[in-house]
């Protein structure tokens, strides 16, 4: 099981990925919250690995707040019992974290992928909201794309067999850092990208295009970035490309862009399309949470 250095190491990066999913509450009420949350153990263990499900931090910013609900192991792998296929169970503990209470789920996705077995579908109505229903079918792939839960593309269900069957593979993640300041009426900010390769071979010939949505100005790129805004009818849009493998368990600094977005703005919403030449295009929603 995760240690506590290794948990307030993941909150302090605060941002989510293929394998890290933020809950500021884990409510399990009703038929429809169990559903939502075997969909969400089903896409991390689909990641393959070791992945975690944390409890009490804002899903957007990374803010530690606490735990509202307290659970146990017992309770949880109760409502994943006959869920799964192949079964899949999870480990569960609580702990204080800078005088804040946490739960850690972790979840080790070791035979994917991993599908949904319900006599026909399972769920119903969400205790949040009287009117809100949420429903898993029996069949479905679900995986993690980046920081959100999707059903499966035939390329993640390619990426998965290719994985655990054919010859060594690369797997490409984005991670971020940012920088912030105040520039008459808007925010800038300084994105500078890192580049983890979590597969068993290098990644060649690596390419990454990231279209921004909801940014007012592209300012400008950094380092091994190119602006190709202009082909992409003006849409806001970087692109990065290498001509060296990214190798296993290296984190690659690549530089990025600085945008300026809207005071308002807690997150920046991007369209990522990012592919190596033994790895399976990935293409899906990429949000870099700013905060307040």
């Amino acid at each position: 099981m995760i240690t506590k250095a290794e948990i307030r190491k993941l909150i302090e990066k605060a941002e989510e990925g293929p394998r890290l999913d933020y809950k500021e509450d884990l409510v399990l009420e009703s038929e429809g919250d169990k559903a939502q949350f075997v969909k969400d153990v089903l896409a991390l263990a689909n990641s393959a690995g070791t992945a975690h499900i944390i409890t009490g931090v804002e899903d957007k910013t990374g803010k530690l707040v606490g735990i509202k609900t307290s659970h146990i192991p017992e309770q949880l792998n109760e409502i994943l019992k006959d869920k799964c296929d192949p079964p899949l169970r999870v480990e569960y503990m609580e702990r204080d974290l800078l005088g804040y209470e946490v739960g850690v789920i972790e979840v080790k996705g070791d035979n994917p992928p991993y599908i949904v077995a319900v006599r026909d579908k399972y769920g119903g109505s969400v205790s949040t909201s009287s009117r809100k229903t949420f429903f898993i079918e029996r069949g479905t792939v679900f995986v993690r794309n980046f920081n959100m839960n999707d059903g499966a593309s035939r390329d993640d269900l390619n990426r998965m067999y290719a994985a655990k069957y054919a010859t060594p593979q690369a797997n490409l993640r984005v991670d971020h850092e940012i920088e912030k300041a105040l520039v008459d009426d808007l925010i800038e900010v300084t994105i500078k990208f890192v580049f983890v390769n979590d597969g068993d071979a290098p990644a060649t010939n690596p390419y990454v295009i990231l279209r921004f949505k909801n940014i007012a100005e592209l300012v400008k790129c950094t380092e091994r970035w190119r602006d190709i805004s202009h082909l992409n009818e003006e849409v806001p849009t970087i692109v990065y490309m290498w001509e060296h493998p990214i190798y296993c368990d290296v984190r690659l600094h690549s530089g990025g862009a600085i945008v300026r977005v809207n005071r308002d703005t807690r997150q920046i919403e991007t369209h990522i399309d990012m592919q190596a030449g033994n790895m399976q295009r990935r293409q899906g929603q990429y949000d870099i949470p700013i905060g307040g």
